[in-house]
């Protein structure tokens, strides 16, 4: 199993999984996108013997590009671990305060957002696809949780933003443009292509400017660079329609005394 971790010590996990060609079907986690759903659990089982997690500390969404977050706890553990069936249906973010509970996100070409609280128990992760982005469903994450709990503060979010499509290569219509043009963060981060008529659009920029909107630090958002179109170790459906999908995950135990 290829994972590339951000964070990884006994109070706090935080990474992403990688393709692979070595692996069944390159190290896909995407038990939602699959040409061989037996190669999927193959990659998931060593995944949780890697991590040391149980499949029932697991828990995913069902994701459809919408702008709902959900707060979980290991009341949920095990939902979408093996089947996504199982999963949290039609939502894009998971949040808990609970320990030992695994929250795991997919994407080829999305953003990914990876974050804990450095003052409270506070994990989650995001799936920010381009239409996720243009609903701004970080602030709509955030916003839900500092309503509901007021405890959390902006100032004390870490934020990791993973790989993804890059700017050269998201390119889009003047569909796409007219949703990208006059929202929050976006500024700086469209350019016009005149030769080919298409815009070029920095999704991750653009979501990193969205959590600065909130109050997070800027020294409190870590970008990664890699673009999933070119680097091997990338899924991309931009590229190639790949059903192949990245894992991005957080865990924690006894990580806030």
């Amino acid at each position: 199993m290829s994972i590339h971790y951000y964070h990884n010590d006994a109070h706090l996990q935080m990474g992403i999984t990688l393709r692979d060609s070595d692996l069944p079907e390159a190290g896909n986690m995407g038990i939602h996108s699959y040409q061989d759903l037996a190669a999927v659990l193959a990659n998931r089982k060593a995944f949780f013997q890697a991590t040391h997690v149980s499949p029932d500390h697991f828990v995913q969404a069902h994701q459809t590009h919408s702008k709902r977050a959900v707060e979980v706890s290991l009341a949920d553990g095990g939902k979408g671990a093996l089947s996504n069936d199982t999963a949290i249906p039609q939502t894009d973010a998971l949040y808990t305060f609970d320990e030992e509970l695994m929250l795991g996100i997919f994407t080829a070409d999305c953003v990914p957002i990876l974050f804990y609280d450095q003052k409270t128990p506070l994990i989650g992760v995001i799936h920010s696809g381009w239409r996720g982005t243009v609903q701004n469903i970080t602030r709509v994450t955030f916003a839900q949780i500092f309503a509901v709990h007021p405890e959390v503060q902006a100032e004390t979010i870490q934020v990791q933003i993973g790989p993804a499509l890059c700017q050269k290569h998201f390119e889009v219509d003047e569909d796409v443009y007219l949703q990208f043009k006059d929202l929050e963060g976006s500024k700086g981060n469209i350019s016009y292509q005149a030769d080919s008529g298409k815009w070029h659009i920095d999704n991750q920029a653009v979501v990193r400017n969205q959590c600065l909107h909130l109050g997070i630090r800027p020294e409190n958002i870590q970008v990664d660079p890699m673009d999933t179109y070119t680097s091997p170790q990338g899924f991309s459906y931009r590229q190639n329609q790949t059903k192949g999908r990245h894992m991005g995950f957080i865990w924690q135990k006894g990580r806030v005394n």
